[in-house]
This record gives C-alpha cells, sequence and structure tokens, in this order.
C-alpha cells in the first residue's frame, strides 16, 4: 500500500502531476501552431488563387480598370504576399519587369519598401550610436527579412531612383542586408552609385573599414555597365597597390562579360576615354604588381588602338611567368589583335615554363589556320623533346589528331601532312593508331596506302647507324596493320 501521508509520496505525485501537465501543454501549443500554420497557408493559397488570373492579365500589358480596384482594395500585406512569388524568381522577362514596376507604384507598394528601408536604416543607426536601446535592437532584428526582400524588389524592379536608400542599406548591421543590397545595385546599374561604390573600395582595401564584405562589393561593382568604367579611373590611378589591383580586376570582369555578350568587342577612346587608354598602354602594362600587369594585358588585348600590339609584345617578354602566361591566354579572346603576334606567341613555345608552353600551344590553335601552322612548323623544326610530347599532348586530348588524320587520308600536302608522317613515325605512333582504329574503314586503308609507301622509302634511306628507327617503322607498320576482324 501507497502510504498518502509520507511527504516523499506527496513529491512525488506533484512532480508527476507538473510532468503530465507540462506534456499537455506542449502537445498543445504544437497543435495550435499547426493549425495556424495550416490556416495560414489556406488563407495564402485562397489568396492567390482568386487574384492571380487579375495579376496575370496586368502583367501582360491590358488595360483592366476593374483588376486594379480589386487589388488596392487588399492590404499592402496581402499585396506583398501575393507578389513574392514573383519576385522569388531568379529573373523576369523585361516586358514583365515594366508592368510590374508600374503596378507596383500605383499601389503604393514601392513607397512602402522605400519607407522600411528609410526607417529601419534610422534606427539601425540609432542603436549602434547609443548602445543602450535594446528595444530597438530586437525590432530591428525582427524587421530585418521585410526590410531584406523590400531590398530585393526595388532591386528586382529596377527602381533607379531607390539607388540612395539601397546604398544606405551598406551600412546596416546585418551582413545579409549588406549582400542584398549590393546585389540589387549591380542589378539596378544607376551610374550615380558607382562612384560612391568605389569610395567604399578605397576604404575597404587597405583596411580601414570591413563592410561591405569586399568580394561582393568587388563582384557587385563588376556587373555596372562598361559606361561606369571613366568612374575606375581615380582607383586605377591610385598610389596603393592594393585598390589599383581591385580596379583592374574589375575593369577586366567587365570588359570580359562585355566581349563574351559581344563578339568582336573594340574598346575605343570613346567608349573607355582617353585617360584610361592612355593608363592601359603605359601605365598599367608596366606597374610594380605583377597581378596587375597580367590583368591589364586581359583587357589591352581588347583595345582598339595599333599601339597595343608593342605593348601586348613586351608583356609576352615580362620577366614573371605569370604575367607571360596570361598575356598568352589572352591573345586567344581577339583574333584581330592577335594576327600580328603569331610569331611571339610562338617564341613562348620555348617558354621555361611548362604552363606558358601550353597556354601558348592552346592559343595558337585557337587562332585558326595561321596559328596551327606556325606551331606544326616548331613541331617539326624543334630539338626539344619535351616540347615536343607537350605539343602531342595537347593535339590528343583536343581531339585534332582526328581532323590531322583525315586530312592526311584525303591526300593534304604541306605542313599537315609532314605532322602526320612525324607523329606516325615517332612521336604518337600509338596515339594515332588508336584514331585510326576509331575511324571509317575507307579512310584507315586510305591512309596506310598513302603512309605504308612512305614508312618504307624512309626505311631504305636510312644509314646502318639508325637501325633502331628503321625498326620503329617496322614496329609501327605491325601496329597500323590491323587483323581482319578490325579491318573488315
Amino acid at each position: 500500500m501507497v502510504n498518502i501521508a509520507d511527504p516523499v509520496t506527496q513529491w512525488a505525485f506533484m512532480i508527476l502531476v507538473c510532468v503530465v501537465t507540462g506534456t499537455g501543454l506542449l502537445i498543445a501549443v504544437a497543435f495550435f501552431r499547426r493549425w495556424q500554420q495550416i490556416r495560414y497557408l489556406r488563407y495564402v493559397h485562397t489568396l492567390r488563387r482568386k487574384h492571380r488570373p487579375i495579376l496575370a492579365k496586368l502583367l501582360s500589358g491590358a488595360q483592366s480598370p476593374s483588376g486594379v480596384e480589386a487589388l488596392r482594395e487588399l492590404p499592402l500585406a496581402d499585396l506583398e504576399l501575393l507578389l513574392d512569388p514573383l519576385f522569388s524568381k531568379r529573373k523576369l522577362p523585361e516586358r514583365c519587369v515594366v508592368f510590374l514596376q508600374a503596378l507596383c507604384a500605383e499601389l503604393g507598394l514601392i513607397e512602402l519598401w522605400q519607407s522600411r528601408l528609410a526607417h529601419g536604416h534610422a534606427a539601425a543607426l540609432q542603436s549602434s550610436g547609443s548602445g543602450a536601446h535594446q528595444v530597438h535592437a530586437d525590432r530591428a532584428t525582427m524587421r530585418y527579412v521585410l526590410r531584406a526582400k523590400s531590398i530585393r524588389n526595388l532591386g528586382m524592379l529596377r527602381h533607379r531612383p531607390s539607388w540612395p536608400l539601397l546604398v544606405n542599406s551598406l551600412d546596416d548591421r546585418h551582413a545579409d542586408i549588406q549582400l542584398v543590397a549590393l546585389r540589387s545595385l549591380a542589378t539596378l546599374g544607376a551610374p550615380e552609385s558607382f562612384a560612391v561604390l568605389r569610395e567604399r573600395l578605397h576604404a575597404i582595401a587597405p583596411g580601414k573599414s570591413t563592410s561591405p564584405p569586399l568580394q561582393a562589393l568587388q563582384a557587385a561593382m563588376a556587373s555596372f555597365d562598361l559606361t561606369c568604367v571613366p568612374a575606375l579611373l581615380p582607383s586605377l590611378r591610385h598610389p596603393d597597390h592594393q585598390i589599383r589591383w581591385h580596379a583592374t580586376e574589375i575593369l577586366r570582369t567587365m570588359v570580359c562579360r562585355e566581349a563574351a555578350r559581344q563578339p568582336g568587342l573594340a574598346l575605343t577612346p570613346e567608349l573607355l576615354t582617353p585617360p584610361i587608354v592612355e593608363l592601359l598602354l603605359a601605365g598599367l602594362p608596366v606597374d610594380t604588381s605583377a597581378e596587375i600587369r597580367a590583368r591589364a594585358a586581359e583587357v589591352i588585348v581588347f583595345l582598339a588602338d595599333p599601339r597595343a600590339t608593342p605593348v601586348l609584345r613586351n608583356l609576352l617578354l615580362d620577366h614573371l611567368w605569370f604575367v607571360r602566361l596570361r598575356t598568352v591566354r589572352a591573345l586567344a579572346h581577339l583574333r584581330q589583335a592577335a594576327a600580328p603576334l603569331h610569331l611571339d606567341i610562338r617564341e613562348c613555345l620555348r617558354d621555361d615554363h611548362w604552363r606558358v608552353r601550353e597556354a601558348a600551344i592552346q592559343t595558337l590553335l585557337s587562332l585558326g589556320p595561321e596559328g596551327k601552322r606556325q606551331l606544326y612548323e616548331h613541331f617539326l623544326i624543334s630539338p626539344d623533346r619535351a616540347a615536343r610530347e607537350q605539343i602531342v599532348e595537347v593535339i590528343e586530348r583536343t581531339g585534332l589528331m582526328s581532323a590531322l588524320v583525315e586530312m592526311y587520308s584525303a591526300g593534304t600536302k604541306g605542313v599537315d601532312a609532314l605532322l602526320v608522317e612525324q607523329l606516325a613515325s615517332d612521336a604518337a605512333p600509338l596515339g594515332l593508331s588508336g584514331v585510326l582504329r576509331t575511324l571509317n574503314p575507307e579512310i584507315r586503308q586510305r591512309f596506310l596506302d598513302r603512309y605504308l609507301p612512305y614508312a618504307q622509302l624512309i626505311k631504305m634511306m636510312l644509314p646502318e647507324e639508325t637501325r633502331p628507327e628503321v625498326e620503329r617503322a617496322d614496329n609501327l607498320q605491325q601496329v597500323l596493320e590491323f587483323p581482319p576482324c578490325l579491318a573488315a
């Protein structure tokens, strides 16, 4: 029997009651929260299902005063819920952005978002300045998601008048807000904001400031249009090499992105302004920083200026291999500027660093027939076995071997034919044999009909001292003579 009067028993009973009551309360709260979530999701689903046809009609450009009035009757919070799926997309069609911006302005959403940014920024400054208003800090923390969405929405709409508010948001104490603001500024592309971001770069690069993050700031500035390049002049001339380096990287990224959009891009003084062009031709290529010289080369190849050729030639002779490497790679991007430099690129095939040699091989292959001819001639006359093996490796890796064999089988003469015979005789017989096995039997037979008499002629012409080479020719003939199952 349990003694109810025992104090230990009473305490145990009280603890049991508390545990059961607490568990019941937790279960009740969980069910209540789940009920709230279901109710909210049903409300959002009903809202979107009811007004989505109206919204789709307005965004298509159709005039619907009744639809606008129906949306105007909704609270601003409901309008945000209705439009949030649109803003959550990574990119909106240009036509949709125009109508969406007009609709948001008419419904008062843009004014609401701007107000959030202005008041949120003021509250953040007040709380961080006094250090005693914990209530303001807590409220700012609770509202930061709404501020982030407001910044995102203004950026998606490309609402240029809002750029000062977005710039002010870079001082927000939340790192996420700073990143969203930078992305929105990059999407807006307002030229006025580029100069402000440049000044922030001057403060962050030397370590005078820590926000916003330097890499994010650099990426945002590089997303602006080329028309903003003249505003980079103070950064490119700055005495601090860190600022010059970041500015050169921003310029390089902007130019390469535009070159990908516009094949055959030419940077004229009208586009970059004469001071920028002069700096690219006379200042950055002789900078004390190798990183700056290397990145400058990737911009100079796009200059529509005859002085660019000797500057690039000097960069190909730079004392640091990294600069030579980036310059050789850059010459593959612009055919017009690279044409007079074929011989200079060919000289890079003798470079001491293997990465420079490989980049020169890739660049010559990308420069069309003339570049390939220079590469093949160097292969045929070079006594450097390591360089020859490197060229063979690139030819095999790029799949060029098949094209060379097909041309040789078709009777092509000249440097291409000499190269194939060299590859078959000594340089890459096994690799060429593997290519032959994958080709059409007719092409393979034509290749053998042309090459085997050449191999026999070489065998007769070789003296006794070169008997190992003769044996290699015999072995090659055996390699190239396929079994009946493969020759069928």
